[in-house]
């Protein structure tokens, strides 16, 4: 098929542009689309701004933290670079690794509004995975042991007892080969 602008070569870009449910179909050779390239915007994208996208995402969680009794959040400070969560803010960067410890509580809800989780729940490598699981099954069992002992089922307690140290010898026994 030939170019639909100049009609001497053939097209080999076509644009299809649905506005208000009618189809637009536009079959351009490389020369007159690259001519188009900056005066014709058939496809208008928007402008995507990451850092704007984070401001917003950390106003948020401002409102969100002083309602839920957070730690205000212009008092925060880290201890090392001294960078304040509202440099944080206006930068998006944080400025050294001990403002992952000193932000933490503001941190924890951006984590989650953005991944889902505060915590890596990604891919493990083949042969770290049953270390892993074993290592966050003691984990569990640990949060579930106080919970437990709380409510005084001391039998209940010693069988998950019981079971954390079955699972720490097993990765005892695993980092010693």
């Amino acid at each position: 098929m030939l170019c639909q602008i100049c009609k001497k070569k053939e097209a080999t870009i076509i644009l299809t542009k649905v506005s208000e449910g009618q189809k637009t179909v536009i079959q351009l050779c490389q020369d007159c689309a690259s001519m188009f390239n900056d005066k014709l915007s058939i496809f208008p994208l928007p402008e995507f701004n990451i850092n704007d996208l984070l401001t917003g995402l950390l106003k948020a969680i401002d409102l969100y933290s002083k309602e839920e009794g957070v730690i205000p959040i212009k008092e925060v400070k880290c201890s090392n670079c001294h960078l304040t969560y509202d440099e944080f803010k206006q930068s998006g960067k944080l400025g050294c690794s001990v403002c992952y410890h000193d932000f933490r509580e503001q941190l924890i809800p951006l984590l989650r509004r953005l991944h889902g989780n505060s915590e890596h729940v990604g891919k493990i490598p083949q042969r770290a995975k049953g270390k892993l699981n074993k290592i966050r099954k003691i984990k569990q069992l640990r949060k579930e042991l106080q919970e437990v002992v709380s409510r005084e089922e001391y039998e209940k307690a010693a069988k998950i007892r019981d079971e954390i140290l079955k699972l720490e010898g097993a990765l005892k026994k695993r980092n010693a080969k």
